[in-house]
């Protein structure tokens, strides 16, 4: 084979410096005439710096990757082709221009630089190789010319390439006259272009003139079977049959897959049992996509909702299990505790077996993170049989996330609930609709007032989706929701459900919890369950006091994690073969870390000034201290902790009460209600503070700055007080008592009126604390202080008052 010097580079040195434009999907070969547009700031600086300083020469490459916006030297192609910039003319736009290049010859990157925004590049001649006169070269280039003359008769090329073939000076030019006509990709473009051996170049060459003559030979048999099946009087069909034609010839389609030829069409909408309206109208839009071309824009939209409607379940239902015995056995199985909610389910299922046709409830789960809210709607679907889809509603504000889009807009969608439905392939599946309290609204509509036509039984057998435009049945769906908190669930939606409550759980349910539930499952996902890992009781209750504080059992879970994913650790490093862990007291620390939650310690007095009352929040419960102190002022009450408008009118509120009964206690502050400012503060400030349940433990606190008296520490109290001392009552019981013994107090203080939620709390806790029910704010203040706090002469803090001589101190009081 002999070796030629390139022509350009004939008076040139080796190594050469050009302007680099990136080319995004396209091969410019030596030889070719391009006219393409050119967008990228650095590539048209690069232009304008050829044309000024490089005598129109500038250097194309090809990017392996389009998508990249500034290309490094290593996302560029080696090898591009130096070329002539011809002509240059504006863009449509003013941002781009548009070339006109003419390729001369190839070269190879071997420096790339980038100055003032604009990419270099040194390159080196490719030296040219001819093909030497042995018969097997000649029989190889007279191939590749006999070919090419064949798909020139193929196609409508025109004849004059041939020409342009014979007056090429070497086997390398030939080859790259010719790979422009052919069709091919861009990865055997590049792998023509960078090819230097010229044998292998024609090989590949003459391997794609042969694909191109056979894909011009398949579309002249593809025409010339579809018009044997085209009647004159059908040409509207032409090139739907076409495209069939094409599906067959590359094996994805046959005769009977062809889903919306009439036969299939029509059997198909026997089948799903679809309504006859709903029917009407899918006959309707299918008659429309026949008419229209395959490939319009406007045929993939009709197609899309075709496919929507064929898919969703019209007819086909999952059959109900109405075994109670196994329902709760299920239900035992996967949680623990929860009684409440099991019977529920229990009695939707004995209804269902009464009456089938029954309409299903609307459960809505209230309660901390972490109690299981989701995990039992999951349960509730495994028990009855039915399939389970969960639509997170958190943060949802688009009402189409619900009612769909219109087909107007382009990429339009059902909304979740028949895209849902769509997937399940069943009517009748149970719904879990997470964090319903998040959803919110804004200029795009208000998801809440769409979700009241999903979920009213009565509006929901005829829900219409934008998308469909057509009534949907819902009516047998099973819908549950969960919430953190009933504040944030629209009133309009929460007087269609039925609330259930899962509160947080005591330690004697964690405990449980732990044992049955979650450190076995934590020990297969971390493949350890082959090895006996024991922990007792006691070391339990130490995780749950010391690593986590909260209401439910997401922390615990993690710190069960925790333990197993050390010990698979020391498994794998030490290659130990371990048998059995003992993870006890003296050892935890070891795979926990120092204990996070130190149990707060319980003096004999708190200070003055200072409250404990109990707080419920969307994590459980806390106790909430209260501090007040007084200092020389104007009578100003000052608030601090972040509260809201509930628990400043709380403070305002004890405050007017003590300074209205401050004749029957020992105030140490002559007129504080006009020589002292109060300062009341709720520690933890970064922290939202706001409900109807502070006023008596302020009133408390107030009353101990006011008397200079501390109270006991073995109290915590919840209640809301009015002007006249009664107590109201208050929620949440139940989070604030397990707060309440997590800081171990022994006397809880609450409204009389919530004496009979009492039975409903947990056993252990009954057992822990006693509940002290009180009708008015005196009762509280003869618990919680000494008798000393009253003036001289009163005996009892509950000592009667004569209403006439009560009425003439006050009188005087206010006189002086």
């Amino acid at each position: 084979m002999k070796i030629l010097k390139n022509n350009f580079f004939d008076n040139k040195k080796n190594d050469s410096e050009y302007p680099l434009i990136p080319l995004r999907d396209m091969v410019i070969f030596p030889g070719m005439l391009k006219t393409f547009y050119v967008g990228r700031n650095e590539s048209i600086e690069a232009v304008n710096l050829a044309l000024n300083s490089y005598n129109k020469l500038i250097f194309l490459a090809t990017q392996k990757n389009s998508n990249i916006e500034n290309p490094s030297r290593k996302d560029i192609h080696k090898i591009g082709v130096i070329s002539r910039i011809k002509d240059v003319n504006p863009g449509p736009d003013k941002s781009i221009i548009k070339i006109f290049i003419e390729g001369i010859d190839r070269a190879e990157i071997t420096d790339f630089n980038e100055i003032n925004n604009v990419k270099k590049v040194i390159v080196k001649n490719i030296p040219v190789k001819v093909l030497d006169d042995s018969t097997k070269s000649e029989a190889l280039l007279n191939f590749v010319v006999k070919e090419f003359k064949k798909f020139i008769n193929l196609s409508k090329i025109s004849s004059e390439i041939i020409d342009n073939i014979s007056k090429s000076k070497n086997e390398d030019m030939l080859v790259d006259l010719i790979i422009p006509h052919l069709k091919t990709t861009i990865e055997k473009k590049i792998e023509l272009l960078e090819e230097k051996d010229i044998i292998k170049r024609l090989r590949l060459l003459s391997e794609l003139i042969t694909a191109n003559i056979e894909i011009l030979q398949l579309e002249r048999k593809i025409n010339f079977e579809v018009k044997k099946k085209i009647d004159k009087s059908h040409r509207e069909y032409y090139l739907h049959e076409q495209i069939k034609e094409i599906q067959k010839e590359l094996g994805n389609l046959s005769d009977e897959d062809d889903y919306y030829s009439p036969e299939n069409f029509n059997k198909k909408l026997d089948e799903i049992g679809m309504p006859h309206s709903v029917q009407i109208k899918t006959i309707k839009e299918h008659k429309r996509l026949i008419k229209m071309q395959a490939l319009s824009p406007e045929a993939g939209v009709v197609r899309s909702y075709l496919d929507c409607l064929l898919d969703l379940p019209w007819e086909n239902a999952t059959m109900d299990s109405t075994d109670l015995a196994i329902a709760k056995k299920i239900l035992d199985e996967d949680h623990y505790s929860l009684q409440k909610v099991k019977n529920r389910i229990l009695e939707f299922l004995a209804v269902r077996q009464l009456n089938p046709k029954t309409k299903g409830p609307i459960l809505c789960f209230v309660g901390p993170p972490g109690t299981g809210k989701t995990s039992l709607g999951q349960s509730v679907a495994k028990t009855i049989g039915r399939e389970f889809v969960r639509i997170s509603l958190g943060g949802v504000r688009d009402e189409a996330e619900i009612r769909g889009h219109r087909r107007t807009y382009l990429g339009a969608l059902p909304g979740k609930f028949i895209q849902s439905m769509r997937k399940v392939k069943t009517k009748n599946p149970v719904f879990l609709l997470d964090e319903i309290d998040k959803m919110s609204s804004d200029f795009r509509g208000d998801p809440a007032a769409a979700l009241l036509e999903v979920l009213d039984p009565e509006q929901n057998n005829q829900f219409v989706d934008h998308y469909l435009e057509i009534p949907y049945d819902l009516s047998e769906v099973m819908f549950i929701t969960t919430a953190n908190s009933r504040q944030g669930i629209p009133y309009p939606l929460l007087d269609r459900m039925e609330i259930i409550y899962i509160s947080g759980y005591t330690e004697a349910e964690k405990l449980n919890i732990a044992k049955k539930f979650l450190f076995p499952r934590e020990l297969i996902e971390n493949g350890i369950n082959n090895i006996n890992v024991k922990i007792d009781n006691n070391t339990y209750l130490d995780i749950i006091r010391y690593y986590t504080m909260e209401a439910g059992v997401r922390s615990l879970q993690r710190q069960l994690a925790s333990i197993c994913r050390k010990i698979a650790k020391r498994i794998v490093l030490n290659k130990d073969n371990i048998k059995e862990i003992i993870i006890n007291r003296k050892n935890l620390h070891k795979y926990l870390g120092k204990k996070k939650f130190i149990q707060p310690s319980i003096d004999e007095v708190l200070d003055i000034g200072v409250s404990h009352g109990l707080a419920w929040s969307e994590i459980g419960g806390s106790v909430l201290p209260i501090e007040i102190v007084l200092y020389p002022g104007s009578g100003h009450i000052i608030l601090t902790g972040k509260l809201g408008d509930v628990m400043k009118e709380s403070a305002q509120t004890a405050f007017s009460y003590l300074r209205a009964n401050a004749y029957l206690y020992d105030i140490k502050y002559k007129d504080f209600y006009k020589k002292y400012d109060v300062h009341i503060h709720f520690p933890e400030g970064a922290v939202p503070k706001d409900g109807p349940s502070a006023g008596i433990a302020i009133t408390c606190g107030l009353l101990s700055a006011l008397t200079k008296t501390p109270m006991k520490s073995k109290y915590a109290m919840t209640g809301e007080i009015t002007l006249t001392g009664k107590i109201l009552p208050i929620g949440g019981l139940k989070e604030k008592s397990l707060a309440a013994a997590r800081h171990k107090k022994e006397k809880v203080i609450i409204p009389y009126e919530n004496k009979k939620d009492i039975e409903e709390l947990p056993k252990t806790i009954r057992n822990k604390i006693e509940f002290i029910t009180v009708k008015r704010a005196t009762d509280v203040f003869k618990m919680v202080f000494d008798e000393s706090i009253l003036k001289k002469g009163s005996n009892s803090l509950n000592k009667s008052i004569d209403v006439k001589s009560k009425k003439d101190e006050i009188e005087n009081i206010i006189t002086q």
